[in-house]
């Protein structure tokens, strides 16, 4: 009897491993998905929908220049008020693609990338920001990359969501043989399990052979990823 129960727990063991395996597989191949289209939608508005907002400013440049003498001051007020709109409708483009695909990433890694995303974020929330990150280029290969740079949006947007924080600190520094990200601030203790309520961040990192962690203080919270340096990069 003892040895029959001790195979149900073997072969429970066994079948909660091999769903366990089969979750992550699923959640892992989901999240390149998610990447995939957003990258290609990220693309096909900053093509399709940029040129049709750079086509209408130019018509709407060449109707001033046609008509600007002949407008009566009602006709040129609702101009101006398109051609303001337009700008509004790139700048809107400009960041709807960056939080979709942050070209910057792209173009000039995850430092240069990070340094931007907190700047803006926090200019808009009134939140003092501190960035120390690497000036050179970091051991990591893109996927990686990318994932840091979720993971530190995921962070700082629930940072900014909880409203109490003053000041937000990010930093990236070598520990061994990977790196670590610290993301910091001052909005006193969260209620919530920061590291838990991040289950994508935690599946990424763990995908990427990394390991995330929190730590909520009276003084404030910090969230705490690590990530290995990447083989290609580091041979």
């Amino acid at each position: 009897m003892a040895q029959a129960d001790e195979q149900r727990a073997r072969d429970l063991e066994a079948l909660v491993a091999a769903r366990t395996e089969e979750l992550s597989t699923l959640s892992t191949h989901l999240l390149h998905r998610t990447e995939s289209e957003r990258s290609a939608l990220a693309k096909e508005l900053h093509d399709e929908l940029g040129g049709l907002i750079t086509a209408a400013k130019m018509d709407m440049a060449w109707l001033a220049t046609r008509l600007g003498a002949s407008l009566d001051p009602e006709s040129k007020e609702k101009m101006d008020s398109v051609v303001q709109m337009l700008n509004q409708a790139m700048v809107l483009k400009r960041r709807v693609v960056e939080n979709l695909r942050p070209s910057l990433l792209d173009h000039f890694g995850l430092a240069v990338a990070l340094r931007s995303h907190f700047d803006e974020h926090c200019n808009r929330a009134g939140v003092e920001c501190v960035a120390t990150l690497p000036e050179e280029g970091l051991e990591l290969d893109a996927p990686t990359q990318l994932s840091l740079f979720r993971v530190a949006q995921e962070a700082l947007a629930n940072i900014i969501t909880r409203g109490t924080a003053k000041n937000v600190e990010v930093v990236i520094e070598a520990d061994g043989d990977g790196y670590v990200m610290l993301i910091g601030d001052d909005g006193g203790p969260s209620d919530l399990d920061l590291a838990r309520s991040m289950p994508s961040a935690r599946h990424r990192m763990l995908g990427s052979g990394g390991s995330i962690a929190a730590e909520s203080r009276a003084e404030g919270n910090q969230l705490r990823v690590y990530v290995p340096r990447s083989a290609a990069r580091s041979a």
